[in-house]
């Protein structure tokens, strides 16, 4: 299976992406389109413990 670096939140829509596997993951832009509030890269741990639940875009 190959990396996905793309991905989206399924309850907001805002967008991510994980340059590198297994690496941080770094928010891209909000669901509005607008620059997100930071650019600093989270753990998969940390998103999921602030409810993210990131999927592939499609």
């Amino acid at each position: 299976m190959a990396h996905v670096r793309h991905l989206v939140d399924v309850h907001t829509g805002d967008e991510f992406d994980q340059p590198v596997p297994f690496g941080l993951v770094y928010p891209i832009c909000t669901a509005d389109g607008s620059a997100p509030p930071s650019q600093r890269g989270r753990t998969w741990e940390h998103l999921i413990a602030c409810d993210r639940e990131l999927r592939q875009v499609v």
